[in-house]
């Protein structure tokens, strides 16, 4: 499956998205069509073994997004797909767009991360495919400038380690949420024993952000075009994506 090419038709197909889901089920759809002997699974439930402060390992039961299985060679392809607007309303041939602000751009760099640290650790044994090829993929697609272009490590914000600008290079080594600069008075950050009852218990150390994401691999951060779109009495509006590849074990 040459996801490349997926993506160079997408764009043709469908330039921008409502949402998230949208975008989903779009390149769920043309995967189909340009292969038509694969089977496609959306939100497909996979155990997958998730470390907290270094513990035991935790199963984690969630969705991949789409995954993909080419039974005639053998290879299961599972991908994440993240879509991260800014708020902006589009017209596109006879079709209105009003794309909502997402923000939190620190817990976007911290899922795309985590993203990456699920599609490595898909165990196809548990799925049921024993003797194929994993093949995965995450891509994301944003209009907001500040993933591609603000090197957030330079810049030593809570989500300092987690900066995937172009460029840079998501290093295996996992170092955690940046909390030298987040007062100690004030909050507690210890997930193993008992917080501080005067204390408020910061929000990286919720359920969803204490995960250990070390990876298998150092991934490059390349962006690439996507969409551009003029608006009247402003800047246009540039949409770019990423892709990364995740090799099988």
């Amino acid at each position: 499956m040459n996801f490349n090419q997926i993506i160079d038709q997408l764009k043709q197909k469908r330039p921008v998205f409502h949402s998230e889901d949208d975008l989903k089920l779009a390149m769920a759809w043309l995967i189909k069509e340009l292969y038509p002997s694969y089977k496609i699974r959306l939100e497909r439930p996979i155990a997958i073994g998730m470390k907290i402060n270094s513990s035991d390992d935790l199963i984690a039961r969630a969705p991949i997004d789409i995954v993909v299985i080419d039974n005639e060679s053998r290879i299961i392809y599972p991908i994440e797909i993240k879509y991260k607007t800014t708020k902006v309303d589009l017209v596109v041939g006879d079709e209105c767009y009003s794309l909502a602000n997402h923000g939190a751009n620190d817990v976007g760099r911290y899922s795309f991360r985590k993203d990456i640290y699920r599609i490595e650790n898909v165990n196809l044994k548990l799925m049921g495919f024993e003797d194929y090829t994993k093949k995965g993929f995450v891509f994301i697609l944003t209009n907001d400038r500040n993933y591609y272009l603000n090197d957030v490590s330079a810049k030593n914000s809570l989500d300092a380690h987690f900066s995937f600008h172009h460029g840079a290079v998501l290093s295996r080594d996992y170092i955690g949420w940046n909390v030298a600069k987040v007062s100690k008075d004030k909050y507690c950050f210890d997930t193993e024993s008992t917080l501080d009852p005067n204390k408020k218990k910061h929000w990286t150390s919720g359920k969803e952000y204490v995960y250990q994401l070390g990876l298998k691999s150092d991934y490059l951060i390349q962006w690439s075009d996507y969409s551009t779109f003029s608006l009247d009495k402003r800047k246009g509006i540039d949409f770019k994506y990423c892709l990364i590849e995740i090799k099988g074990e």
